[in-house]
């Protein structure tokens, strides 16, 4: 039987498209799902893999996107939900190959969600990446 866990996260960093080039701020908030089959009654270490994501996450946070090292060439020249799928994709996969595989081999990324909001909350829309 398959098991998926929902993580969420939020942070907030600026950034400038070429149709708004000024920095503004942003909520930017996240939602991963995780699969796999459950072992000894989980498919992995919530807080283990909670805090191993949040890593990731705080290393984009309080930035200026446009100018973070982290991102490749695409996603510093575009920040949006799009480019920012698919960098936490690659980059939580990565945590999961290097830090969890080993204790549950069945578990995977199965989708990296990233909506763009406002600071108050208002959220404009959100890109998923799904594994095909």
């Amino acid at each position: 039987m398959t098991t998926e866990l929902l993580l969420k996260f939020e942070f907030l960093a600026s950034h400038s498209l070429s149709v708004r080039e000024e920095p503004h701020l942003h909520l930017w908030r996240m939602e991963v799902v995780l699969s796999g089959e459950p072992r000894d009654g989980m498919i992995v270490n919530l807080p283990e893999v909670r805090t191993a994501f949040e890593t990731v996450v705080a290393s984009l946070s309080q930035t200026f996107l446009n100018e973070n090292p982290l991102l490749d060439a695409s996603a510093k020249a575009t920040p949006t939900c799009e480019t920012l799928s698919a960098y936490f994709f690659r980059r939580f996969e990565d945590v999961l190959h290097r830090q969890f595989l080993v204790k549950n081999p069945t578990l995977k990324l199965k989708s990296v969600q990233v909506a763009i909001c406002e600071p108050d909350g208002f959220e404009w829309g959100a890109a998923k990446l799904v594994r095909s």
